[in-house]
């Protein structure tokens, strides 16, 4: 059929038309497209539906040529429903249109679900990329409420059919999120009984057991969940205790904020021993370390660092060498077993925190075998160690490739090329990891694609340099001198294996303490910046290990007796494992001597209980096994 340009005007006019049973010369062929556009979506509506049907008939997947059959006759039907519609008609502010005109599927009456994409029931489909929205089964946590048909409706006659038979169909499901309180409060009533001569008092039994259940007194007693969500909420949200205090104030659970100090530092007593193990088993089993800081405050530095250079003026000395830096230093540990993140906030730079952690690491014989594998900027404080030969020192790319895309405006010809070649290398290390190349194989794989591309970036710079182009003040000498000067180390992942090519994870760590000080200004003193580390350290080590922190952070203050006899049973990984385990099968029917079981037409939900509500079943802890001793 002909393209038919129409615009929304002239089908509400035809509408009219045909209301009034009025239709022009005209109006018959804008009429035979809908009808013919209406014929080839309910044609491939039907084949789809047939394909499922024999499908199920013959209970097996279509061999590759059906499937490619299939795949063709769909992208057909795509391309004539796509000729027979436009892809805009005009509105009511006089849009021109650009296509055809198209009529849209009537509804049956019921609820079809067309909305939803059509899932093949012998495996699950993959949503389009791209679509910005979390499926029902993103919510593990959500409580399950299901909603039954009538009685008697299975297997009814349909009524809007009037011939077929009502069968099991897949669930509808939504999604209702509702607002809650961050931390709830329950009101324990204990009967007493008071003797009238002697003045004794019983009272029911259960109070001994609600105060060593958590933190407190025996008026009030805040649950361990409580105190790992006050942590999470405090130092990884960087809620400031003050703002909690005011939010519950109106919610009607009053939480002073000298209480929340009090609960943190005591968590802080009882998660010791943990914070001790992750970073001992950072420091003995690093392969990969990438270290960065940021700007902090703490009060009680800040009046010792006026006092300092207020007495050095009144003396007349220089003050050149006094440190007036409060910095807040991130550290990404990786392992061959996991990911440690740690955080140290006081007046130091991160080169002085690598010196502390290689002085520990040096104690322990197997630590030494292999150089550590150190990632930072470029900056001079972070390449002068005492202990630089347990080192293997690299430099960020992606921040050479920001001091070109800093000057982009300036010079685009120069940026253009930088762009294309870190394009390329970043490509090539994510495709390294879609190929689960080892260390040594990726080396290779860079070297033989990447270190060209790095190649032209370097004869580009030295070219400039060399033929003096660039002036020392010019914008351009930094980026290109940059390359010239770090070459060896911006390299060293075609050298070493297993290097990073930059140091982005650590700077995205370092978003916590950004994140507290903007919420909370400044710590106090430097024992309550310790803290603070500490508890930064084990929620950030929670989550890059795949861990919920609440939950985790619950089950480790509750067991915190066994806790300070073995930590090492309760690291984030290990946690992780038995975590797994415990909701693992028994093992495979088949291995029982039994018959697989058949799914049924509608099979329950899977219930995904909060961690708060229902703590994880911990399975029995396997034998400890502890690193050397520094």
């Amino acid at each position: 059929m002909p393209r038919i340009d129409v615009t929304l005007q002239d089908l509400r006019e035809l509408r009219a038309r045909i209301d009034r049973k009025q239709l022009d010369p005209g109006d018959w062929a804008v009429v035979g497209s809908l009808v013919e556009s209406r014929i080839a979506r309910t044609e491939a509506q039907l084949a789809r539906l047939r394909a499922k049907l024999d499908q199920h008939r013959t209970g097996k997947a279509a061999s590759p040529s059906e499937n490619a059959a299939h795949d063709s006759s769909s992208a057909k039907d795509a391309a004539s429903s796509a000729s027979g519609e436009s892809s805009k008609t005009a509105g009511d502010d006089g849009d021109q249109p650009s296509g055809e005109v198209t009529a849209e599927p009537a509804s049956c009456g019921a609820e079809t679900d067309d909305d939803e994409t059509d899932a093949d029931e012998t495996g699950p489909v993959e949503p389009p990329k791209g679509h910005g929205r979390n499926g029902a089964a993103a919510f593990t946590s959500a409580q399950e409420v299901l909603h039954a048909l009538g009685l008697g409706l299975l297997g009814a006659l349909c009524a809007a059919c009037g011939i077929g038979r009502m069968s099991p169909y897949r669930d509808k499901v939504i999604i209702r999120v509702v607002g809650q309180s961050i931390f709830g409060a329950e009101r324990h009533r204990f009967e007493q009984a008071r003797c009238r001569l002697c003045g004794a008092i019983l009272r029911a039994d259960g109070m001994d057991l609600l105060v060593r259940d958590g933190i407190g007194t025996s008026y009030v007693t805040y649950h361990w969940s409580a105190c790992a969500m006050l942590i999470v909420m405090h130092y990884f949200a960087g809620a400031p205790f003050k703002r909690l205090e005011a939010l519950h104030q109106g919610w009607g659970i009053p939480m002073p904020d000298a209480n929340q100090w009090q609960l943190v530092d005591r968590c802080d007593d009882l998660l010791a021993p943990l914070y001790k193990a992750i970073e001992r088993h950072g420091i003995h089993y690093a392969i990969t370390l990438r270290i960065d800081d940021t700007g902090s405050m703490i009060i009680e530095l800040r009046r010792q660092i006026q006092d300092e250079l207020a007495a050095l003026q009144l003396l007349g000395e220089s003050t050149r060498n006094v440190r007036t830096g409060i910095n807040a230093t991130g550290v990404y540990l990786e392992t061959d077993q996991a990911r440690v993140v740690l955080f140290f906030t006081g007046r130091h730079h991160a080169g002085e925190i690598i010196d502390q952690l290689l002085h520990h690491r040096r104690s322990v014989a197997n630590a030494t075998k292999n150089k550590l594998v150190k990632v930072t900027d470029a900056a001079s404080k972070n390449f002068d160690h005492a202990q630089g030969d347990l080192l293997e020192e690299a430099v960020c790319n992606a921040h050479a490739f920001l001091k070109f895309r800093a000057i982009k405006d300036a010079f685009p010809v120069e940026y253009a090329l930088a762009g294309e070649v870190y394009k390329t290398v970043f490509d090539n290390d994510d495709e390294a990891k879609a190929r689960g190349l080892d260390p040594l194989e990726r080396m290779d794989f860079h070297r033989s694609r990447s270190l060209p591309q790095m190649q032209r970036l370097h004869q580009m710079c030295q070219h400039k340099l060399d033929a003096k182009l660039v002036e020392p003040h010019s914008p351009l000498w930094e980026p290109l001198s940059f390359i010239i000067n770090q070459w060896e180390r911006l390299t060293r992942f075609c050298d070493v294996p297993g290097v990073p090519l930059d140091t982005n994870v650590v700077e995205q760590t370092l978003i916590i303490p950004v994140r507290y000080l903007a919420g909370s200004f400044a710590y106090k003193t430097q024992n309550g910046a310790d803290v603070g580390d500490r508890h930064m350290s084990l929620v950030a080590t929670a989550n890059a290990n795949g861990v919920e922190p609440v939950a985790y952070l619950t089950h480790c203050l509750t067991n915190h007796r066994d806790l300070a006899e073995r930590p090492e049973h309760y690291l984030p990984w290990a946690y992780k494992q038995r975590l797994e385990a415990s909701q693992v099968p028994e093992g495979p029917a088949s291995e029982r001597g039994a018959e697989p079981p058949v799914p049924a037409a509608r099979s329950p939900a899977k219930r995904h209980p909060h961690p708060l509500s229902v703590p994880p079943p911990i399975g029995p802890p396997p034998p400890a096994t502890r690193p050397p001793s520094p």
